[in-house]
């Protein structure tokens, strides 16, 4: 009923009041007017004039409003601020009593918003006293910025008359859309490579030669480029050499990031963890020459590939994840194999799942010649229990490589790598 009625009164408000307004008019004149004196004339004469506004403002026409929305950025990390400012500008000098502008976030920006300086103004929301000015202008900031894709649409204006008899709102569209990438850290060191070979399988990956650096010299063989000479230290030797150069490795990976609804429940900020985990893993990777990709449990896969443009590519798709997939990790991930999404790749897969189950899944996907798994654990605890102990010791016997991320510097715990995994 109460909310019928509050329904009732924003919709019918402005005819109601409007009817109030003219009633008191008619009032105050018939008081006049059978009262006569200067008591009642001057009481008629004083409402007047509100009462005429009051008339005016209810024909004002509010849409044509010009409403206009400035982001200080439109891409950035997760972490930053963002400056938003909202300015409408007005034809007329008519007068407006108040206004009161509103930005529609999404609640997840709400949560964030920040203000300085002004009474009036509660998160995206302020009240302002324009009267005569033609420009008006409010600021607020989003700090810290969270991870995703946010679009800003509605902006909310309303005004009225003195006495609260007329009130005009309308809604402005104002389409805008931020990209907030997910924070990375810079990875001092990580030798995938070394993990899988200290273990029992080789990782896939591909050689080429730096020309640019020597490192030393062999007998010449037919085949060899007549570039590849060299002409100093076969002079010296009285025989053809040839310059051995340095040989560059690429390790080519696979993000396998677990973004399924039971594997965090209410623990967002674990997901957070794990996509910026991801994330640096990815920029660390490129920054290495690397090659790698995307494999997400649901949407588009982003295949391997090398340069900033792949390091971008995935960190726009990492902004907009979130864990909604319904199935449990564990069966998506076995689909997946069953699949063969994973063949022939080296599968950095990333999960807060540590159980019986993960581990026989685990040991599926490893069971294949063509397939590398190397498995981030996202400890939910400062400490790793003896069960998990137990089982990433498991893990690790059927040749797949597991490093426990406990805390929030990935490279300390990329530096313990397998050390936790000791009981």
């Amino acid at each position: 009923m109460k909310a019928f009625l509050h329904k009732f009164r924003e919709r019918y408000k402005t005819p109601i009041g409007f009817s109030g307004i003219i009633f008191l008019l008619l009032v105050t004149f018939s008081f006049a007017m059978f009262q006569g004196g200067f008591v009642s004339w001057f009481l008629f004469y004083s409402v007047l004039p509100l009462v005429l506004y009051s008339i005016t403002m209810a024909f004002y026409p509010i849409q044509r409003l010009k409403v206009e929305r400035y982001i200080s950025k439109t891409k950035l990390m997760a972490g930053e601020e963002i400056e938003v400012t909202i300015v409408i500008k007005r034809r007329s000098n008519f007068p407006l009593f108040y206004v009161v502008l509103e930005d529609l976030l999404p609640e997840v920006l709400l949560r964030e918003t920040r203000y300085e300086g002004n009474t009036h103004q509660i998160q995206s929301r302020i009240l302002l006293f324009p009267l005569f000015r033609k420009n008006l202008e409010f600021s607020y900031t989003i700090n810290p910025a969270p991870r995703g894709l946010f679009k800003f649409d509605q902006i909310q204006i309303s005004t009225g008359d003195i006495f609260g008899f007329v009130l005009k709102s309308t809604s402005v569209s104002v389409q805008d859309q931020i990209f907030v990438y997910p924070q990375y850290q810079d990875i001092e060191r990580w030798e995938a490579g070394k993990m899988l070979q200290s273990g029992m399988k080789k990782v896939g990956k591909r050689s080429f030669s730096d020309y640019t650096s020597t490192v030393s010299v062999r007998d010449y063989v037919a085949g060899d480029r007549m570039n590849w000479l060299h002409w100093k230290a076969s002079a010296r030797s009285n025989k053809l050499l040839t310059k051995v150069f340095e040989q560059q490795r690429n390790d080519d990976f696979v993000i396998v990031l677990d973004h399924c609804e039971k594997s965090y429940g209410t623990q967002d900020w674990l997901f957070e963890r794990g996509v910026s985990l991801a994330a640096s893993i990815v920029h660390y990777a490129i920054s290495k020459g690397g090659s790698i990709g995307y494999h997400p449990l649901s949407g588009k896969e982003i295949p391997m590939n090398i340069g900033t443009d792949q390091e971008w590519r995935i960190l726009h798709e990492l902004a907009k994840v979130k864990s909604d997939v319904k199935l449990p990790f564990e069966e998506r991930l076995k689909q997946e194999y069953m699949a063969g999404f994973m063949e022939g790749k080296t599968a950095l897969i990333i999960s807060p799942n540590l159980s019986e189950y993960t581990m026989k899944t685990l040991e599926l996907i490893a069971s294949r010649q063509q397939t590398n798994v190397i498995f981030f654990y996202l400890a939910l605890d400062s400490k790793l229990k003896s069960q998990e102990l137990t089982y990433i010791s498991r893990i690790r016997q059927f040749g797949v490589p597991v490093t426990p991320m406990i805390g929030s510097d990935f490279n300390e715990s990329l530096k313990a790598g397998g050390t936790y995994a000791s009981i």
